[in-house]
C-alpha cells in the first residue's frame, strides 16, 4: 500500500508539472526580449531588402525596448545567410529579413533544397514598389510584345541582363516558355544597381530592375520601363503597364518583405514580434514617410498565418516552373 501511495504521488507531481509548463513558457515570452536581436540580412548594404530590414529594424527597437543590430550576409541571391542562419539557435535572438521572391527563386532553381517551411515565418511586412523591365531610350520597342517579337527575330542577340537564380532569372524563364521569347541571358550582378550600370553602360540591351533604381533614368529619358512585373500598377506611376495586362498573364513578381525565425521558435515569441511589425507598419507615421520617399511603397503587413500563406502561394508559383529552372 505505500508502494501504491508513492506512485500515486509521483503521478500528481508530474501531472502538477505538466500542468505548469505552458505558465514557464508564456513567462519566457513575456520575458522576450530582453537582449539584443540580431537581424540578418540576406542582401547586400545598400538594395531595397536592405533598406526595409533596417528600418523596420530601428523602429523594433523603439517597439521593443532592446538593440536590433542589422548584420548584412550577401551572396548566392540570399541563399548563403539563409542557410548559414536556418539551424540557428530558435531562442528569438537572430532572425532573419529577407525577400520571399529569393527565397522561393532559390528553391525552383536548386539553389537551395528547402523553402519558408525550413523557418518560421514572423511577418511578410513589406511589398516592393515593383520591378521593372527596362529598355534604353532608344530601344525601338515599346511594349513587351514588341520586345518579346524582337527578340525572336534575331534568336539570341538581345541581350537581358539578370541575376542568375533570381527574380529576374525567373521572369527570362516565364517569357522563354509562356510567349517563346528568346533573349540571351546575361549575369549583370545580384544587385538591381548593377543591373542599371550594365544596362546604361551599352553592356546589356534589357535588364530588370525595382523602379526605384529606374526612376531618376526614365524621368531623365536614358531610359523607359516596357511594363512593370507586379500584379497591379504602381500607385506612383499608373502609366505603366502591368505584364499581366500586356499579355503574359503568369509574368507577376511580387516581391514582398519577410521576416524569419529559425525552426522551432516558440509560437508565442513569433506572435509577439509580428504584433509589434504590425503596430510600426500599420500606425507609425515615420515608417510610412520613410517607406513612400525611399521605394515609393505602400503600407503592407499580414499576421502569421497570412504571412505562412502568401509565402506558400509565391512557393507555389515559383515551383511551377522548377523543371525549367534546374
Amino acid at each position: 500500500m505505500k508502494f501504491k501511495s508513492n506512485k500515486l504521488l509521483l503521478g500528481a507531481a508530474v501531472m502538477a508539472m505538466c500542468a505548469v509548463a505552458p505558465a514557464f513558457a508564456a513567462d519566457a515570452a513575456s520575458d522576450y526580449p530582453n537582449k539584443t536581436i540580431n537581424m540578418i540580412c540576406t542582401h547586400g548594404a545598400g538594395g531595397d531588402t536592405d533598406y526595409n530590414a533596417r528600418l523596420i529594424s530601428r523602429l523594433l527597437e523603439k517597439e521593443l525596448g532592446v538593440s536590433v543590430v542589422v548584420n548584412n550576409v550577401p551572396g548566392a541571391n540570399g541563399s548563403i545567410a539563409l542557410t548559414q542562419y536556418k539551424d540557428e539557435n530558435p531562442d528569438g535572438y537572430t532572425l532573419i529579413a529577407t525577400n520571399a521572391m529569393s527565397l522561393s527563386s532559390n528553391e525552383a532553381s536548386g539553389l537551395s533544397d528547402y523553402g519558408y517551411e525550413a523557418f518560421e515565418p514572423v511577418a511578410v511586412y513589406g511589398k516592393q514598389c515593383g520591378e521593372n523591365l527596362l529598355v534604353r531610350a532608344d530601344d525601338p520597342a515599346n511594349t513587351l510584345e514588341e520586345l518579346i517579337n524582337a527578340s525572336k527575330e534575331k534568336p539570341e542577340t538581345i541581350k537581358l541582363g539578370i541575376a542568375m537564380g533570381g527574380s529576374s532569372y525567373v521572369a527570362a524563364l516565364i517569357m522563354a516558355q509562356d510567349k517563346g521569347a528568346q533573349f540571351a541571358l546575361v549575369d549583370a550582378g545580384g544587385d538591381g544597381a548593377e543591373r542599371m550600370t550594365s544596362l546604361l553602360g551599352g553592356h546589356i540591351d534589357v535588364t530588370i530592375a525595382p523602379y526605384t533604381l529606374a526612376k531618376e533614368y526614365i524621368e531623365s529619358g536614358k531610359v523607359k520601363s516596357i511594363c512593370t512585373l507586379m500584379s497591379e500598377r504602381l500607385p506612383a506611376v499608373p502609366s505603366i503597364p502591368t505584364a499581366k495586362e500586356s499579355g503574359v498573364p503568369n509574368l507577376v513578381i511580387d516581391t514582398l518583405y519577410a521576416i524569419l525565425a529559425p525552426k522551432g521558435t516558440d509560437p508565442a515569441i513569433v506572435e509577439k514580434l509580428n504584433a509589434a511589425v504590425l503596430k510600426i507598419v500599420n500606425n507609425s507615421e515615420e515608417y510610412k514617410e520613410a517607406i513612400k520617399v525611399y521605394n515609393f511603397q505602400e503600407p503592407y503587413a499580414l499576421n502569421v498565418q497570412d504571412s505562412i500563406n502568401r509565402l506558400k502561394e509565391l512557393r507555389e508559383h515559383m515551383m511551377s516552373y522548377a523543371e525549367y529552372l534546374q
